[in-house]
């Protein structure tokens, strides 16, 4: 059996899973000692769960949430052991935030929400939750970070610690510094450390990738994503002050073309502009769009590519609730995708009930069973194949040094960083940055 990275096939049936073949890959979804993997969600917010600030669910297309819903169903096929945490900061959120997972999962999938939450109901506020919940658990079993992203190093370098693998939302973390830190420690300790960028594991962008490598040298590519702008209040908390729209957003196609050149092109230099107005308006100290404009080198030829990524937040409210597209041109031919739009879009009666929907990313309908039917969506299958991996690790057959070349590692990631903290500094600063790298040809600074 295959255990390595599920985006290179359609998930197998469902029955497959209680096959001995599988048991036998994945140890039964026992670690070393033999014991249950049990998984911890540090953050509570609209990805975690579908609750958002105000105490309702989110308007947004993931009213639902992601993360508890995609660990809820590893439970239910039994990839995981019977142990779900969620740690967030506020314990008094969390009788309501059980409410919505038992509404909004529980019953309408027949699927049990059991989860340990941390801190207590009855405390207001508690930024190191977290650690209490990590405290818990033992040595390969697994940890999930969706919160403010200048939170990540933190709560990643705690996990590592403890023996504990990691898949972290993106950007992984803000600086190269820090993200060198992550590498260095994970390495040492023997762990998964990867970031969650889902678009890799959507198969016209894992097709696309192919077909990129292809094409010769690379020449321009430019993308842009956005949300509408009543995201913002969602985001309050942390827009402007802890991350901006570029971290946010920017780092989805960042990450995809990185990963298309990967060991053909690399980042060189850097400069960032930005549209303001909107979000300072609303009272939120951030940029409402934000560009970069990035020269690559290509390796073997040193001929220069150019890219330009833009990103925003103040975006109307249209058929999607993300546009996301890019345009790839190589020196023998050229991609273009529109993610938001998949030729498939619905209608109801009311107004404004036009949509252009992408149950490929998340499928929210039941399947033919009665229970969660989106288990082929590639916002399901990049948990789903860091959770094999994690397995195969505890079991001894995977090293870690064997993923790169299949997973969004964070040994495998440090030009996106690179190219997102050149974009803040070039800003900051109001001007050009130049990337530079170290005799491993890692990026490791910037002048």
């Amino acid at each position: 059996l295959h255990t390595g990275h599920l985006s290179d096939r359609r998930p197998p049936p469902e029955s497959f899973y209680r096959t001995r073949a599988y048991m036998a890959a994945t140890g039964n979804q026992q670690d070393s000692k033999g014991g249950a993997i049990a998984a911890l969600l540090v953050g509570s917010g609209e990805y975690t769960t579908g609750f958002v600030r105000g105490g309702h669910a989110s308007k947004s297309d993931k009213n639902k949430g992601v993360v508890g819903l995609v660990f809820f169903d590893l439970r239910h096929r039994g990839l995981i052991g019977d142990r779900v945490l969620i740690a967030g900061t506020n314990g008094k959120k969390f009788p309501k935030v059980r409410e919505h997972f038992k509404s909004a999962i529980g019953d309408f999938y027949d699927m049990s929400v059991k989860c340990e939450t941390f801190p207590k109901d009855d405390v207001g506020r508690d930024t190191k939750a977290y650690l209490a919940a990590m405290d818990t658990l033992k040595k390969g079993d697994i940890v999930t970070v969706f919160t403010p992203d200048d939170t990540h190093f933190e709560i990643v370098m705690e996990a590592i610690k403890r023996g504990l693998h990691v898949m972290c939302t993106k950007p992984m973390v803000k600086t190269l510094e820090q993200h060198r830190k992550i590498v260095a420690a994970a390495k040492k300790a023997g762990v998964l450390v990867a970031i969650e960028v889902h678009k890799r594991y959507d198969f016209i962008y894992e097709d696309a990738r192919q077909r990129i490598r292809n094409l010769g040298d690379f020449g321009h590519f430019v993308s842009y994503m956005s949300q509408p702008k009543f995201q913002l209040e969602t985001f309050r908390a942390w827009a402007g002050k802890s991350s901006d729209i570029s971290y946010y957003l920017n780092s989805h196609h960042i990450d995809f073309h990185v990963w298309a050149m990967q060991g053909r092109a690399k980042p060189i230099s850097v400069l960032g502009v930005a549209a303001t107005g909107v979000a300072k308006k609303m009272g939120i100290p951030a940029e409402d769009t934000i560009t970069l404009t990035v020269q690559w080198l290509n390796l073997k030829s040193k001929n220069i590519g150019t890219a330009v990524y833009t990103a925003s937040w103040v975006a109307g409210q249209a058929d999607v609730h993300s546009q996301q597209r890019f345009f790839y041109m190589g020196h023998k031919g050229e991609v273009k995708i529109d993610q938001a739009h998949r030729g498939y879009t619905t209608a109801g009666d009311e107004k404004g009930s036009f949509a252009s929907v992408n149950p490929l990313y998340m499928k929210y309908t039941k399947g033919a069973d009665g229970h969660f039917g989106g288990r082929h969506g590639y916002g399901y299958r990049s948990f789903e194949a860091f959770v094999v991996e994690a397995q195969a690790l505890n079991q001894g057959s995977r090293k870690t040094a064997e993923l790169d070349a299949s997973m969004p590692t964070a040994n495998t990631t440090m030009q996106v960083t690179a190219i997102l903290e050149a974009g803040r500094r070039s800003l900051d600063e109001k001007r050009q940055m130049t990337i530079t790298y170290d005799e491993n040809d890692e990026p490791c600074g910037f002048k």
